[in-house]
């Protein structure tokens, strides 16, 4: 096994650690696939990061056990019934603490199998969903492969990975991320009562999803959003847009400052972050393309809809990760508050004609 310091990123503040200390935690066999990843290999972690290891073994063996596992050389451990899933513990001195998973070959190899099947229905949805909570894919384990080092049979874990497919993880994190209707939604109804502190909180929320959607976008895999900021630094990215994110979303408005202002800058923001998404994700192969996305939108319309504001305003919205020159957010939450719809030239009902509504619950047209 090769020294895995000098893949550790330089970190501010970082303590001094002994790599075999370190490694005494993992409980290594001849035959594993050592895997280090995590914050302190990506460059964003800090001195009480975790240093992050998966182990991936060709079976199960008294490591996956709760009986046999060591437990006592840990401060704890998870499972999954007797089914040991991972440990942890600190370095003496120190911040810094080691997170082991273990895994099996066959049970990696099954979770690619599920993100290839969640990535085909991803790609048949226009609309954001929560479908990882469904599928049999850990994220973290799936985003960790894509830029993982192999400590341990490196032959082996290139097999592996060569299944993982990095622009099709960052697909599946973008439609689980980029800011929703129904969010926007309920912002608009906080507005509609005066209710500006309330609809400031929303709309922080969905600048929060539609800027984790953005790093998607640009191909990070990551999906835990407490280092965003950090994420969007790395990209390119006009800097005044990723600066004033970093303001309003750490920062917030000073006691002295209009709630309702704020909640008009987070629409301007999240505005120009949907023009970086529609510029960058034609570029990124894995993406659902600016033409099959308007089918997919186009899918879920048919003749027999009772067409009312609401529905225009809703594909006003949704529309807009690929399409420009639509009305500005405010505009439609101008529209929202006096129940009216925002003008913009998408043609659904010339979409909807001559399809039937759908049957069943997939919301596709026929």
């Amino acid at each position: 096994m090769h020294s895995f310091r000098p893949h550790i990123a330089a970190v501010s503040g970082m303590d001094d650690f002994d790599e075999e200390a370190v490694l005494a935690k993992i409980h290594l066999a001849d035959d594993d696939i050592l895997v280090l990843s995590g914050s302190l290999v990506d460059g964003s972690g800090t001195p009480s990061s975790d240093f992050d290891f998966c182990v991936i073994a060709r079976s199960k063996d008294e490591r996956f056990h709760r009986d046999t596992f060591p437990r006592e050389q840990h401060m704890r451990y998870y499972t999954s019934g007797d089914r040991v899933k991972a440990s942890f513990d600190y370095l003496p001195h120190s911040l810094l603490g080691v997170d082991v998973e273990y895994w099996t070959v066959h049970e990696i190899a099954a979770m690619l199998a599920s993100h290839a099947r969640l990535y085909t229905q991803m790609r048949t949805r226009a609309r954001k969903s929560s479908g990882f909570a469904a599928s049999a894919v850990d994220f973290r384990i799936l985003s960790r492969l894509t830029y993982g080092i192999p400590l341990t049979n490196a032959a082996a874990f290139r097999e592996l990975a060569a299944e993982v497919s990095p622009g099709e993880v960052a697909y599946t994190a973008f439609r689980a991320a980029v800011g929703s209707y129904p969010d926007f939604r309920d912002l608009a109804g906080m507005w509609a009562q005066g209710d500006h502190a309330s609809a400031l909180i929303a709309a922080r929320k969905l600048g929060i999803d539609t800027f984790r959607g953005l790093t998607h976008v640009h191909g990070n895999t990551n999906r835990n959003p407490k280092y965003l900021s950090r994420f969007l630094a790395r990209f390119p990215l006009p800097a005044e847009l990723s600066d004033r994110f970093g303001e309003l979303n750490a920062l917030g408005v000073g006691p002295q400052a209009d709630a309702a202002d704020a909640v008009l800058e987070w629409l301007d923001l999240i505005d120009l972050a949907f023009a970086e998404i529609r510029a960058g994700r034609e570029k990124a192969e894995a993406f659902v393309g600016r033409a099959d996305f308007l089918g997919l939108l186009r899918e879920e319309l048919h003749e027999s809809m009772t067409w009312n504001a609401e529905i225009s305003n809703e594909y006003c919205f949704r529309a807009r990760e690929v399409e420009p020159g639509l009305p500005s957010l405010r505009e439609l939450l101008s529209a929202m508050t006096a129940r009216g719809g925002a003008p913009h030239h998408l043609p659904l009902q010339e979409w909807a004609k001559g399809r039937t509504a759908p049957v069943g619950e997939n919301n596709k047209s026929a």
